[in-house]
């Protein structure tokens, strides 16, 4: 729990009494490689911080599979539509590795809203965050080529070493042969 901590810490300024009710609140889930923690169709009524490991959330399109997003160490991953308004997820949740989650409820993360304004800064923090990734990868999907948009995802992180080639072209919305092409360019 120590890794949650410190990136709870990072984000806001938290006493040690709520810091240690807020860590109380979570359980540790062990996902195996490409096991699923959600799957089309399910509900899902956890929110996740992966302390290990990696998993990617994609979508059946047109029988194909469809990689919308990837999260790593210290990030938090939800199907917010299914927690919130309580519907079936669009979307498969799978690790990409063996991958360790710490867990908490929906009820509980909304009882810790409610009793804590540290919290609710910290949720507030989070939900920015995300949004303003997701915004980017929408502006770097619209103006980039897929060459540009590999390069940037390279300079950002180290993820595109840890996810199958398969997996990382659909992300980058193209084929697993034109991703092959560009590496190849680039390391000549």
């Amino acid at each position: 729990m120590k890794l949650l901590e410190e990136y709870i810490r990072l984000k806001v300024n938290i006493s040690d009494d709520i810091l240690t009710d807020v860590i109380s609140h979570f359980e540790i889930k062990n996902l195996k490689k490409n096991r699923f923690l959600l799957q089309s169709g399910q509900f899902m009524s956890y929110y996740y911080f992966i302390k290990s490991g990696g998993v990617r959330v994609y979508l059946n399109h047109n029988e194909k599979e469809v990689t919308a997003w990837f999260a790593f160490e210290k990030n938090f991953i939800v199907d917010i539509a299914s927690v919130n308004l309580k519907i079936p997820s669009s979307y498969n949740i799978q690790a990409v590795e063996e991958t360790e989650l710490l867990a908490i409820s929906r009820n509980n993360m909304d009882k810790l809203f409610s009793k804590y304004n540290e919290w609710q800064e910290f949720g507030r923090k989070l939900w920015e965050n995300a949004f303003l990734e997701v915004v980017d990868m929408m502006i770097m999907h619209q103006t980039l080529s897929a060459e540009e948009r590999y390069l940037e995802l390279m300079k950002r992180s180290e993820i595109i070493h840890r996810i199958p080639l398969k997996q990382l072209s659909t992300f980058l919305g193209i084929t697993p042969t034109s991703l092959s092409r560009i590496r190849n360019k680039i390391t000549q």
